[in-house]
């Protein structure tokens, strides 16, 4: 989706001493951008997950729906599998790791473009699994919060 950006005049007097605020990475600011702002943590899981299945594959103009599997008795896990784009593993390791990039903000044929959505399952989980068949490569990835309290991502 195309994001609007800030692009408004501001008038000034003078030469003033300015500074712009920045963010500073820390475990508490990714906590805050995974837990803390949904307040229905399961459901925004299987939304934010299901509309990046769902972008991958407007992305790939393909008709084959994504796939979610729900919990229970034999199999206890959460997925969403897609017949989409995959994720290489260049991305992976730089821009998937990095909150607020995202590859959706210059079309509305997609859902996405914040940057956020792919930390969703920090909400409920400490750890998912990814796996990503991208020009014939299948590589399987885990991303969790280390030790330090910073997502980290791990090629297996």
């Amino acid at each position: 989706m195309i994001v609007s950006q800030y692009n408004h005049p501001v008038e000034k007097s003078g030469n003033k001493q300015e500074s712009q605020f920045s963010i500073k990475a820390s475990a508490q600011a990714f906590k805050i951008l995974s837990d803390s702002l949904y307040s229905n943590k399961v459901q925004a899981v299987v939304r934010e997950l299901s509309c990046n299945a769902f972008d991958s594959c407007v992305e790939a103009k393909t008709d084959t729906p994504f796939e979610i599997h729900c919990p229970n008795l034999l199999e206890p896990y959460f997925s969403v599998k897609d017949y989409g784009v995959g994720i290489s593993h260049e991305f992976m390791m730089d821009g998937y790791a990095t909150l607020f990039h995202s590859t959706k903000n210059n079309s509305n044929d997609t859902i996405g473009g914040l940057g956020i959505g792919r930390m969703v399952f920090m909400a409920y989980s400490d750890s998912c699994n990814v796996v990503s068949i991208y020009n014939g490569y299948k590589r399987s990835y885990v991303v969790y919060r280390a030790e330090s309290g910073f997502p980290t991502v791990t090629l297996m």
